[in-house]
């Protein structure tokens, strides 16, 4: 089984654990007009957002500290960012240190949520037998309803920005810590799993789009993990999703220079990607400058527009959440065919190895049935 995520405390105040938020107060929009006020002069149209309502900023999230699935691997390591002995954790809980990262409790939940499923269709964790490519399937579908629940809340303008973030803290974490991302990158319909990584990053960019709607895609941002966050899915895109023909790793980068946020300061050793990582995603989207011009300026765009090159891929020129997730949606409906949870106590049986029903369904005896008829006839 893969390691427990261990989660290290909340953000709090003066006691270990606290429901206070150590978020800074979201800039409120002014009420009033700045319009010229004479008689006749037409009302200011009220200010619109494409993803979530002003409002939604003061639905302040608390974080609680994720330990690095690696830590072990650091422990011995002099000059730690650790807290020292006797140290509240207070001061901890909403950075990044080598203790651990801050994730929001609804990436948390998300994270955890996203966990329990994915068991729930492993076949090895129940002693079950059905396909070589079970696992890899189960994983395919539960990343489905992911993306299809992030669909869900992406233009749900009660849904508040910082909650939609949550989606990219849960996959990140994901990444981060599965020990069994093997079953997935390994299973014999490649193509769907291109399909699915190519959405998680265009799942990770509209995330951007969403903060920066309010000013939170920035240095100092109330979102404290945006850098890491981020590295952390250009670590997944660079090792395990290297043979994913993964385009989207140059414009986290680039997304994150045009804001501010400064990922080489962010770069660190518990997360493989380098400096060197970082210039070489640079010098790739600055090579896509014309194409993201022409991008820009075709009028009609569709998602086939951006289709090309040698291989006939995505470019990453231009990205439309909703018009790519549509076409996605038809071949990746989710749902729980590999949820072996749902099985009948009966059905399960019968790929479970070692049982009776086991050995009758492959035609062979099992070791318990053929002791049971040589004691039978030793009698």
């Amino acid at each position: 089984m893969p390691p427990k995520r261990k989660a290290m405390a909340e953000t709090s105040t003066n006691q270990p654990v606290s429901t206070t938020s150590r978020n800074a107060k979201a800039t409120k929009t002014s009420s009033k007009s700045t319009a010229p006020t004479s008689k006749g002069s037409a009302k200011p149209k009220p200010e619109t957002f494409k993803y979530s309502n002003a409002d939604t900023l003061s639905q302040k999230t608390k974080y609680i500290n994720l330990e690095w699935p690696n830590f072990a691997d650091f422990i011995k390591d002099k000059n730690q960012d650790v807290p020292k002995k006797g140290e509240l954790m207070d001061n901890w809980c909403d950075r990044v240190s080598d203790l651990g990262i801050p994730v929001s409790e609804e990436g948390a939940d998300l994270l955890q949520k996203l966990d329990s499923e994915v068991e729930k269709r492993n076949q090895d964790r129940l002693d079950m037998h059905i396909y070589n490519d079970w696992n890899g399937w189960g994983m395919s579908e539960c990343f489905e309803n992911y993306l299809k629940d992030f669909n869900r809340d992406i233009f749900k303008k009660t849904v508040s920005p910082f909650k939609k973030w949550a989606y990219v803290e849960g996959i990140a974490c994901f990444f981060k810590g599965a020990d069994d991302l093997v079953y997935w990158l390994n299973n014999e319909d490649g193509d769907s799993v291109k399909d699915i990584a190519a959405m998680l990053g265009l799942m990770v960019l509209t995330a951007y789009s969403a903060l920066s709607e309010h000013s939170l895609l920035k240095p100092d941002s109330e979102v404290k993990n945006i850098g890491i966050m981020s590295l952390m899915m250009l670590e997944f895109a660079k090792n395990d999703g290297q043979d994913l023909d993964i385009g989207w790793g140059c414009e986290i980068v680039r997304m994150c220079d045009e804001a501010g946020v400064d990922l080489d300061k962010e770069v660190r050793k518990q997360v493989a990607f380098s400096k060197k990582d970082l210039k070489g995603m640079r010098a790739a989207y600055r090579e896509k400058k014309d194409g993201y011009k022409a991008a820009a300026e075709t009028k009609g765009w569709k998602p086939e527009h951006d289709v090309g090159g040698k291989w006939d891929e995505k470019q990453w020129y231009r990205w439309d959440w909703k018009l790519e997730y549509k076409e996605f949606q038809k071949n990746h409906k989710g749902g729980s065919h590999y949820d072996l949870t749902k099985w009948s106590k009966k059905d399960r049986e019968e790929y479970t190895l070692g049982s009776k029903a086991f050995g009758r369904r492959i035609g062979m005896e099992t070791d318990s049935e053929c002791d049971s008829e040589s004691d039978s006839e030793s009698d």
